[in-house]
């Protein structure tokens, strides 16, 4: 029968096979996401109660994918690095570049703080 327009087709109901391929696809994709989101996260908490238990306070914290400072040799993509602005006791303001992340899967995260002199 031909199609005439103004007229609804018949649709055949989506079948699970028709999903699927889609979803395999999809699904990793937004698993490594929020994977990453979470351990942004972790490594920016982690990094501001390191640095609050020391007695100083977090005023700014840039996350530095290209420009690493002390870190731009040795970092692996398993670790994090971020340039943060501190203010002291006393009232001055220093720059301290943290590392956050492992550098094997079966090694536990760790924290790395170099002072800007």
């Amino acid at each position: 029968m031909p199609f005439v327009a103004g007229e609804v087709a018949d649709k055949e109901p989506l079948m699970l096979t028709d999903v699927f391929p889609l979803g395999s696809v999809i699904a990793p994709i937004l698993a490594l996401i929020a994977w990453g989101m979470f351990r942004l996260g972790r490594s920016r908490g982690a990094i501001q109660a390191a640095l609050e238990r020391k007695g100083y306070e977090v005023l700014q914290m840039e996350r530095r994918i290209v420009r690493q400072g002390m870190f731009w040799w040795t970092t692996t993509p398993a670790q994090i690095v971020f340039r943060v602005l501190v203010l002291e006791p006393n009232g001055r303001q220093r720059t301290v570049w943290a590392r956050w992340g492992r550098r094997w899967l079966p090694e536990p995260d760790t924290l790395e703080l170099r002072w800007d002199q």
